[in-house]
């Protein structure tokens, strides 16, 4: 199995799983969960899930990221949308059209305040999103400064049918701070691969610090597809990408700005 989080030779330190009520604002809070070392614990890491909510598969990486020394918090985003009734692509489509994206924005922009207090987290948060998720972290680094922020196939130009959308990323490109980690597979038609270079083009015309890789053959989704199984077709591509993904932070969240 694929564990940079746990180097080789190294014993695994223990870790408290933990339902949290996130603070917001007019007395609101949002449900997550909370994943730290039970000692010596690290940078702040939110991790932003999928379409599908915050399933088994991003808990399972929430805790592999407290493995790695972070404290992880995985929020329910969708929480004022109301839980999937059926785990299916239908019924979250249905969902996420009534969800409220700029809300979710300013949800997560404060959920990153909040764990940014826990114990050891100060200086630069990281955040690592998946799909709608990739979208909203490319988001976040717009309106932050503070963040390392590592985008799974998210959407960089694709509207979204939500009412109240996010910001399409390559609109507000000139206000997106790095340091930033991407992955694409090169079949993500959703994405789009022109979408992608746009989006690389005009970062690194503004000298922002952003690196990304694009696998062969992958479509998209592929990290949450494989579910980091050896069995899995996109297995190898899954395990480079989360081994990249997990090294980029150890080098660039906790840091403090200059």
């Amino acid at each position: 199995m694929c564990h940079p989080e746990v180097p080789e030779g190294s014993t695994p330190p223990d870790v408290e799983r933990q339902q949290v009520s996130i603070p917001l604002t007019n007395n609101e809070s949002m449900p997550g969960l909370l994943c730290r070392p039970q000692i010596n614990s690290g940078a702040a890491v939110l991790v932003v899930s999928d379409i599908m909510g915050p399933s088994p598969f991003y808990e399972d990486l929430a805790g592999r990221l407290a493995l790695a020394g972070f404290v992880a918090l995985l929020p329910d985003y969708f929480w004022r949308a109301g839980p999937l009734p059926e785990p299916n692509r239908e019924a979250a489509f249905a969902r996420r059209a009534r969800l409220d994206e700029q809300q979710a924005l300013r949800d997560l922009y404060l959920a990153i305040d909040w764990v940014q207090l826990e114990p050891g987290s100060a200086g630069t948060a990281g955040t690592i999103g998946f799909c709608m998720g990739g979208t909203l972290v490319l988001d976040l680094a717009a309106e932050r400064d503070d963040l390392a922020t590592v985008c799974f196939y998210g959407f960089p130009g694709t509207a979204s049918p939500a009412g109240k959308n996010a910001p399409r990323p390559l609109d507000i490109v000139d206000e997106i701070n790095g340091p930033i980690l991407g992955f694409w597979g090169d079949q993500d038609q959703g994405a789009g691969m022109d979408n992608v270079e746009k989006l690389a083009a005009a970062l690194k015309a503004r000298d922002v610090d952003f690196e990304h890789k694009i696998y062969p053959g992958l479509g998209h989704g592929f990290m949450a597809a494989s579910k980091l199984d050896p069995q899995s077709e996109a297995y190898e591509a899954a395990c480079d990408a989360w081994t990249r993904a997990v090294d980029f932070l150890r080098h660039r969240a906790g840091q403090n700005p200059p």
